[in-house]
């Protein structure tokens, strides 16, 4: 920023000493009227360079807190200035303006690597703690900047068509107002924690722990997916979500568009140089380039939350503190030495002209329609490119209704769902990344069926209707007859239950021998697997009982692995309170209940 100052100055100071070497007598600024007025368009590239309030601590029982790093990219600006200015002295060289200036900044803010972690209360009053994660936290701004200049002007005309006219001062802001429209998703998860209550039920606390138990219950994505690696996460999540549970994938706000406003009062810098070319000793037009500074302060909200649960959300703009902008670009304009009724020469009076420092078409008010579409250029949103006036003047090649400018494949029809892309097979994958697009398949495969489920896809899989190894590419090996068990050499039945306490997975330790016992049969013959089916009382909802009763399987898993039995050999299954071995209504068959069962089982190979 510093360059481009230090070349604005130096560009100035060079026409500056050219216009002071110049002598012209017949058309000189001694000889025209002293009162001017400017009106120049804007156009260039915007910065804003942001402060921001953390918003950590506002959130309750905050964890593992990472509330980003909010930058603003890809800016640029278009605005309007309009000056009275009035010269002083027998040369009219130097003199005072003042009017008002409009721009209009656009870009992005973006807010990195959202992350966070508080206590919250469900549908049904239960505490957990909710996991937020930021997809693509992202607003476009549309910043509506409206300053009064109060500037030292200079002015000197080197001959009959050209002279130079400079602008230096201070702009005092009147409105700096942010409308946005929020692009940003987020994952919900929850994890909950119960603990045993006087009544023999289950009460939810607040797990508070960076890290969370193993006990506690995980409605989360890797949670999930560790106990169903082909599962449907979005379904998953949907479920959870239509059972009351504040959990989400790819959730986007219910309100994505609002507004925020700086504190107005600023005091900031304007500096433009231009060129003028005089038609006649009353219009000259200006060609020149400007450089706007303005410090902004902003009352950022005191209890700033970007997100406390689904559907909710907070423009990253409310945690700006104080914004520093730059502005810069060229700006075109004409200066007037008195009143003309049609500055732009389009044959439509300024009274009538709607777009008067343009020339325009009567039929538009004035207003021009460089793409020929029919549709004025200050209502058209693609001015280079005929278009439809059902997409603001913007083209839409393959008729499919997604016009091209947001059309993934503009040359071929596709649904607006799916972003004007199409998907013969129906898989919900677009053509253009389905390697199978005439057979429905998933998305974990690129588009492509696995029949079988053995993780060979179809076109690869030599017997894609019998699940099979990736070596043997997809097919069974062949079986070889089971190598006989060597019979347990003592009384004790492995198959006996492991017994828990309500909610808990800790194995007591009159079961230890039960475990020793499993892993020294299984060590002893390497022929041996291991199914370990969890179970539960009727005590809480199945929702918990489940998670409950693989955790118990795993338990038992857990501690034969650390006396030498590979984890490969060894099968955990939770079946929650739905296979009792007594009557859940008395105390005694609900310890019953609260179990664990080993079974060996031949390997076949």
């Amino acid at each position: 920023m510093k360059t481009i100052l230090s070349l604005l100055i130096a560009a100035t100071s060079a026409t500056s000493a050219i216009a002071q070497t110049s002598t012209v007598h017949s058309h000189g600024d001694s000889l025209m009227g002293r009162w001017v007025i400017d009106i120049n368009l804007l156009g260039g590239l915007s910065n804003q360079n942001l402060t921001t309030n953390s918003s950590a601590t506002n959130y309750p029982g905050a964890l593992n807190m990472n509330t980003g790093n909010l930058k603003y990219k890809n800016g640029y600006g278009i605005g309007a200035d309009a000056q009275l200015g009035v010269f002083f002295g027998k040369k009219k060289h130097f003199g005072l303006g003042t009017g008002i200036m409009f721009m209009q900044q656009y870009g992005d803010a973006i807010l990195d690597n959202y992350h966070s972690e508080f206590k919250s209360t469900d549908a049904a009053g239960n505490v957990f703690r909710q996991v937020v994660n930021g997809n693509d936290v992202r607003e476009s701004i549309k910043s509506t900047n409206i300053n009064i200049p109060l500037v030292l002007k200079y002015k000197n005309r080197f001959s009959k068509h050209w002279g130079f006219t400079a602008d230096a001062g201070a702009l005092f802001n009147v409105q700096m107002k942010n409308a946005y429209t929020t692009h940003a998703s987020f994952d919900y998860e929850a994890i909950y924690k119960f603990i045993p209550n006087e009544g023999g039920g289950l009460t939810s606390v607040y797990d508070n722990s960076p890290v969370a138990s193993t006990n506690d219950w995980f409605i989360t994505r890797a949670e999930f997916l560790r106990n169903n690696p082909n599962g449907n996460v979005q379904q998953y999540f949907d479920t959870k979500r239509a059972l009351g549970y504040s959990v989400g994938s790819g959730l986007t706000p219910a309100t994505t568009k609002g507004s925020t406003s700086y504190s107005t009062g600023s005091i900031g810098l304007l500096l433009q140089p231009s060129i003028n070319y005089f038609f006649s000793d009353k219009v000259a037009l200006n060609l020149g380039v400007y450089y706007m500074y303005q410090p902004f302060k902003n009352n950022a909200q005191a209890d700033y939350k970007l997100t406390t649960g689904i559907s909710n959300y907070s423009s990253v703009t409310n945690s700006v503190s104080e914004s520093k902008n730059q502005n810069y670009g060229v700006n075109v304009g004409v200066r007037f030495f008195m009143g003309k009724k049609d500055r732009d020469h389009d044959g439509v009076s300024d009274k009538k002209d709607k777009c008067p420092d343009v020339f325009g078409l009567a039929k538009f008010n004035g207003c021009p329609d460089t793409d020929g579409d029919g549709i004025p250029d200050d209502q058209d949103s693609c001015v280079l490119i005929p278009g439809l006036a059902k997409f603001n003047g913007c083209p839409d090649t393959d008729g499919d209704g997604t016009p091209d400018k947001t059309d993934e494949c503009p040359l071929v029809a596709g649904p607006i769902s799916l972003h004007g892309c199409p998907d013969r097979d129906g898989d919900g994958i677009v053509d253009k990344d389905d390697q199978c697009p005439d057979v429905p398949g998933s998305l974990l495969y690129h588009g492509c069926p696995d029949t079988d489920g053995d993780g060979v896809i179809d076109k690869d899989d030599k017997c894609p209707t019998v699940a099979g190894p990736a070596s043997n590419q997809g097919c069974p090996e062949e079986p070889v007859k089971a190598t006989p068990v060597e019979p347990i050499d003592n009384n004790m039945d492995i198959s006996t239950p492991i017994l828990f306490d309500v909610n808990m997975t800790t194995i007591h330790e009159s079961s230890y021998p039960l475990i020793e016992k499993a892993a020294t049969e299984l060590n002893r013959n390497k022929n041996m697997n291991l199914t370990i089916d969890g179970h539960a009382d009727a005590t809480g909802p199945e929702s918990i009982n489940k998670p409950l009763s693989l955790g118990r399987a795993n338990a038992v898993k857990t501690q034969l692995v650390k006396r030498g039995v590979s984890a490969k050999r060894i099968r955990a299954i939770g079946h929650g309170s739905s296979e009792p071995a007594a009557s859940n209504r008395t105390h005694d068959g609900k310890q019953d209940n609260r179990r664990a069962v080993m079974t060996i089982t031949n390997k076949r190979k």
